[in-house]
């Protein structure tokens, strides 16, 4: 059975948090994952949340970040936390909630079986990719490129994208996914608002994903 690191970032929003790892936690049926939640300076309230929720064995690993290091770094930290066994990791949100207790194998079903991304969640302005909420990778796929720093917010998902189709892999996103799980939305606030790689030029986006398309499906 694949092992997959779950790698979560929390900022604020303690009860969309608690939403998320309790709702994953209490009915997700595969239980070959670990949790690995980073925190990018909450305030005190979220702080708290995440240690009760740790205490109740809900979190398996969990790192308190002294800087809020947004989206690229914060999953690079998180990753560096995985277990070295692990196949895959989920870049997970923490403004979700799980809906299904089959969510996590019918994305692993999804995954490509040469190697690549599943997600659920899609953007269908040009050009056509996965979302980042919740996106699966090989383990080894993400070590080799990681999230580019410089595009601290979600240009960074976009980017490891179009380096993994590069590499002649796959990335397959599912559009309507509200039987397995429900994506909020915006809910720890403009934390990014002053994020560097936000100005990114769309022409230059847009050739990344020359070597190939992004395979949106409609539902599962």
């Amino acid at each position: 059975m694949k092992k997959v690191s779950i790698l979560m970032l929390t900022y604020n929003a303690p009860r969309y948090v608690k939403k998320s790892i309790v709702s994953l936690k209490k009915l997700t049926s595969n239980q070959n994952y670990e949790l690995i939640v980073v925190d990018n300076d909450s305030k005190h309230p979220t702080v708290r949340t995440l240690y009760k929720l740790k205490s109740r064995g809900l979190v398996d690993k969990l790192y308190y970040n002294s800087n809020n290091d947004l989206f690229a770094k914060g999953n690079n930290i998180a990753a560096r936390l995985a277990s070295e066994d692990s196949d895959y990791y989920l870049l997970l949100n923490s403004d979700v909630e799980i809906k299904s207790p089959d969510w996590l194998d019918k994305l692993i079903e999804l995954m490509p079986e040469e190697g690549g991304i599943a997600s659920f969640g899609a953007v269908q302005s040009a050009p056509k990719r996965a979302d980042g909420y919740c996106m699966m990778i090989n383990a080894d796929l993400y070590n080799k490129y990681k999230l580019d720093e410089h595009f601290q917010w979600w240009w960074g998902v976009t980017k490891l994208e179009s380096q993994v189709l590069k590499e002649g892999k796959k990335v397959i996103a599912v559009d309507d996914h509200e039987e397995y799980i429900h994506h909020f939305g915006g809910k720890s606030g403009k934390g990014f608002s002053d994020a560097t790689g936000m100005d990114v030029d769309m022409d230059e986006v847009k050739k990344w994903f020359a070597d190939g398309d992004v395979k949106i499906i409609p539902h599962l």
